[in-house]
């Protein structure tokens, strides 16, 4: 059985291997691998892409299992075999899916803060989730920043970011944390060379509006 944990009993999202989200175990890692290349790998080649490690004899087993049932395909290479999945099985559309779980949760993001009556400057993923390393323990974190325009206590503001913050959660069942900060804000920590900053130059993912590569730009001098 996948894991069940917090917000009411929802399936959280393990975003460095999403296929596992639904898929529990080995079976839904490997799968999420062999979804997301059209190479032919060897077990040892899967094993090594796997986020987490796994022994040899397990990577085995469930390729051997996912031959058997037709959704991984084999090859003779020499003494190695090469797998791929199965694109022409029925199932491999809904797999394929699965493994675009982040993608399609970020979509979803944007869509509702692009449809916001007051604009953020920007909403970026950070945090492990952005570097690829969230499992389903990690929040989901969202940085926004808020024109400096808006005071912190506009009603609407407000329930716009709690709204969001109530169904990124909903969508992928992880706990999502927010953290808000002005426009004016953004630059002060920029101008006192904030670690934060220096986070999101390196893992931060644009969602809506301003980029991180524009927003945080190092001031001249």
């Amino acid at each position: 059985m996948p894991d069940i944990v917090g917000n009411g009993g929802v399936i959280c999202m393990r975003f460095s291997e999403p296929v596992s989200s639904v898929v529990p175990g080995l079976h839904g890692r490997i799968l999420g691998v062999l979804a997301r290349t059209d190479r032919a790998l060897t077990g040892r080649a899967v094993a090594g892409l796997l986020h987490s490690p796994a022994s040899p004899s397990g990577v085995q087993k469930v390729l051997d299992d996912l031959v058997s049932n037709g959704v991984v395909l084999a090859e003779p290479a020499g003494r190695a075999r090469l797998y791929t999945l199965n694109r022409d099985h029925v199932a491999a559309e809904a797999i394929d899916q699965l493994a675009r779980l982040r993608d399609v949760l970020l979509q979803r993001i944007k869509a509702e803060a692009d449809s916001w009556t007051i604009p953020a400057t920007a909403v970026w993923l950070f945090g492990s989730t952005a570097r690829g390393q969230g499992d389903a323990d990690s929040d989901l974190d969202l940085l926004v920043v808020r024109p400096d325009s808006v005071d912190d206590s506009d009603p609407t503001w407000l329930e716009q970011v709690e709204s969001l913050a109530a169904h990124a959660s909903l969508w992928s069942g992880n706990s999502c944390e927010v953290v808000e900060y002005s426009a004016g804000e953004i630059q002060d920590m920029i101008g006192h060379r904030a670690r934060l900053v220096t986070e999101l130059r390196r893992d931060a993912v644009p969602i809506a509006g301003t980029s991180p590569q524009q927003a945080l730009k190092r001031k001249a001098g």
